[in-house]
């Protein structure tokens, strides 16, 4: 069996927004950040790793102070042998560099996607699930649409929810009302440019959700865990709760207005992965949901099944491997794993506490700071500065 490679390469949806080229260079912005969060699989390795031996890929110099000899023997030398590149989410061309620069044979991460598994990278596979998985009311409100006039039929029904095909992170959302001349006119700008957009009903939101799934090379899905995230107002991920999975699926489940919303969801999710694909792919996947208030008079709420697929390794993934290996069996503490950008991150670590470690390297209290904490807005004037800041804290 071949070593594995990790490879945080976050920011890779950019890349198949570009076709997936052979030769690519990523934007200055993903550049900055693979620089700074490169070494995030140090700290904690995916659950379904049987390996003891594994390697990290540098893509830069920067590494948090607490890191110990033990995390950062894992960092790839010239040494790797004939390791496995596993990539956070695929990327091609950098697969096909690494390979040249490790001297080791390509394997699945250099290959095309199958043709079959493109809408999956895209934000089209709502449309899919809720046309051929799903029975929720409302879902003939979520559509492409190749026109204005598609969008203003679907507006009459209530405020939307508009999204680019491509993108993640909160990145390409719309929040529309009504139309006017001036967002007409960037709408038509991106429809000559995407073809088609995603629309869907605009919710009263209360909680984000992922749901962790991983597709063994037997095609089985295996649910790896529920975890609660935060999002700032444009959409931008936070922070995930670091808990014992059961207990958010508890906790999600008490909230609904109907319980079995959950169950039924999490099965719609199996059924879709298992015959959408598994045929085509091996490796983690993660679908978005979140619960929404549907009367202000009552506190019960709804589930929206599926926001979002990831066909990679998402923050929510990475969160439930830092609670199973990072946080103290049974402490009484709530932890949350979060990225910001420089600025934010330099206000948090002001009014931060120092971490405390136990002797297994888990944190007891305090902020930890998973990548090197020496941030600037403008790399330019100071190279061992870094763009964002990774970490793991108590509350």
């Amino acid at each position: 069996m071949r070593t594995p490679l990790f490879v945080c390469n976050i920011g890779h949806e950019v890349a198949l927004e570009a076709g997936d080229p052979l030769h690519y260079t990523p934007p200055r912005i993903i550049r900055q950040m693979r620089s700074a969060l490169w070494s995030l699989p140090l700290w904690a390795t995916p659950s379904w790793l049987e390996d003891t031996t594994w390697w990290v890929h540098p893509f830069g110099k920067s590494l948090s102070p607490y890191l110990t000899d033990r995390e950062l023997s894992h960092i790839a030398k010239d040494g790797v042998g004939d390791a496995e590149i596993i990539l956070w989410g695929h990327e091609r061309s950098l697969a096909h560099s690494l390979a040249k620069l490790y001297g080791i044979s390509t394997g699945e991460a250099c290959s095309e996607l199958p043709q079959e598994l493109m809408p999956c990278w895209t934000r089209a596979t709502s449309v899919r699930f809720f046309e051929s998985y799903s029975s929720v009311p409302w879902r003939s409100r979520v559509a492409m649409i190749t026109e204005i006039g598609a969008l203003a039929e679907l507006l009459t029904h209530g405020p939307c929810l508009v999204k680019l095909p491509f993108s993640s992170s909160g990145r390409g959302l719309w929040r529309i009302n009504q139309l006017d001349n001036q967002l007409e006119e960037t709408l038509r700008k991106l429809l000559k440019r995407h073809r088609t957009l995603l629309v869907e009903p605009l919710l009263d939101k209360q909680q984000d959700y992922g749901a962790e799934y991983y597709i063994n090379k037997e095609g089985e899905v295996q649910f790896v865990g529920l975890c609660a995230f935060e999002t700032d107002d444009q959409g931008r991920y936070l922070e995930s709760l670091c808990q014992d999975p059961e207990e958010t699926l508890r906790q999600l489940a008490d909230s609904l207005n109907d319980p079995d919303e959950l169950h039924q969801a999490l099965e719609q999710h199996r059924a879709y992965l298992s015959r959408e694909v598994a045929p085509y792919y091996q490796g983690p996947v993660g679908i978005d949901l979140l619960t929404y208030r549907t009367d202000t008079l009552s506190p019960s709420l709804a589930l929206h099944p599926w926001v979002e697929i990831n066909l990679r390794y998402t923050m929510g993934h990475y969160a439930l491997d830092l609670y199973r290996e990072r946080i103290p069996q049974g402490s009484p503490n709530q932890y949350r794993f979060g990225i910001l950008s420089a600025p934010r991150a330099k206000a948090l670590l002001a009014t931060a506490t120092a971490p405390m470690l136990d002797a297994t390297g888990r944190l007891r209290s305090g902020l930890l700071p998973l990548t090197s904490p020496n941030l600037d807005t403008n790399l330019d004037t100071d190279p061992d500065t870094v763009s964002h800041l990774a970490y793991l804290r108590t509350l």
